[in-house]
């Protein structure tokens, strides 16, 4: 959704810095005008980032939360490895909503081709491979179908997933119908209530946290976005000061 753009919640997981973090629970946040709102997630349940960007910002390297980069198109995708080493991440991200015409929007042979030449070769390397991150929308599966069929020598340690939609039970479904599919871990790295009253993306928040950290092959997530509210927006975690609002306290400090 964004432009640019195997472990339980108890048991401590290696991701990107080689550095351990004790949650699935992650953050969506590239808001460089208002970088210093990163503070508001110190201590909290929060232990990863990512920014849809392959190299951690300078706004993000002194938190004491893992950067996890991500080779978001096809642009400087012969670069990607060379940063990965370089920061010496452990875990990488994948194509984002590559079936969508307005995000990363590569054909699934096309993305096959140039995962084989220059992202499968991080596994050698011990880097935890995530594979494209298709949205909800009805293109998402039958793309990531594809995908799979023409990555035949493609390894994957995990899948992650988008979800925007109404009612846990939806979110569920989805979820669960992905995994039985693939059977393959996943994160969800994107997902939010698209509900217009806040009481109901607030319940969903809490009711979906707890799914999450309950289910054992589910191995990250996190929600869209950090971000300070705007007009019309009711998913946003911090308000226009950039603290966190009622909807932030859940997601950041809700009881794993």
């Amino acid at each position: 959704m964004f432009d640019f753009t195997f472990a339980i919640s108890c048991v401590a997981v290696v991701l990107a810095s080689g550095s351990f973090a004790a949650t699935k629970r992650g953050l969506a946040f590239a808001d460089t005008d208002n970088t210093g709102d990163i503070a508001v997630a110190y201590d909290t349940q929060v232990s990863w980032v990512y920014d849809w960007g392959s190299t951690t910002p300078s706004y993000l390297k002194d938190t004491d939360m893992t950067y996890v980069p991500m080779q978001w198109g096809e642009d400087n995708v012969d670069n990607f490895m060379a940063e990965v080493q370089a920061q010496n991440a452990k875990i990488i991200l994948g194509f984002n909503e590559p079936d969508l015409s307005s995000q990363s929007n590569i054909a699934p042979m096309t993305a096959a081709s140039l995962w084989v030449q220059y992202i499968q070769p991080l596994s050698a390397h011990g880097v935890r491979l995530g594979g494209p991150a298709v949205s909800n929308a009805p293109s998402g599966i039958p793309w990531l179908s594809q995908f799979l069929g023409n990555c035949t020598e493609c390894t994957f340690d995990f899948i992650p997933i988008h979800w925007y939609g109404d009612g846990l039970d939806n979110f569920k479904d989805y979820v669960e119908s992905f995994y039985g599919k693939f059977s393959l871990p996943m994160w969800v790295t994107e997902f939010a209530s698209t509900s217009s009253n806040v009481s109901e993306v607030e319940d969903f928040c809490t009711d979906a946290i707890t799914y999450l950290d309950d289910q054992d092959w589910i191995e990250g997530y996190a929600w869209f976005a950090f971000y300070r509210q705007e007009s019309g927006s009711y998913y946003n975690l911090l308000d226009v000061n950039g603290q966190p609002n009622a909807l932030g306290d859940i997601y950041l400090r809700g009881t794993n």
